[in-house]
């Protein structure tokens, strides 16, 4: 996990202006154990910082995207989700009411599943899995 000292210093080596607005968004994605979207985020901080947009929303984590702090969940149509948990793991969307959970995965068996079914795979450097489907609690209902 990282801390927002980090944050702080990854915006800074991308050139980003330092805000109020920046630091709020890295010290709300902090330790989180939930998925976020964009909107939940803007909800959180906006009336704390009424400056807040969904651009500098997206602006930010796009750079804590590329320097490997968060990644940006496109799972369903409607939202982009953030996670601040990097390491590699699948998600599990409810197609009812919306959770999403985090799915371990052996990472090692994929890719070695990937590589022995095409012979054409040299390195794999990425990799997104997603599951779909009801959560127990809408099962139950």
């Amino acid at each position: 996990m990282w801390a927002v000292d980090d944050g702080i210093a990854v915006l800074r080596e991308r050139g980003a202006k330092i805000t109020a607005q920046r630091i709020a968004i890295l010290k709300q994605l902090q330790g989180r154990k939930d998925h976020p979207s964009a909107e939940t985020l803007y909800k959180e901080l906006s009336g704390d910082y009424s400056t807040m947009s969904l651009a500098t929303l997206y602006s930010t984590a796009q750079l804590l995207e590329e320097a490997g702090l968060i990644k940006i969940l496109s799972i369903d149509d409607k939202r982009v989700y953030f996670d601040p948990d990097t390491k590699t793991h699948g998600h599990f969307l409810c197609q009812k009411c919306g959770k999403l959970f985090d799915i371990p995965v052996d990472e090692e068996a994929i890719f070695k599943t990937a590589t022995a079914a095409n012979n054409d795979i040299a390195q794999i450097e990425h990799t997104e899995i997603f599951f779909y489907g009801m959560c127990t609690d809408c099962l139950k209902i």
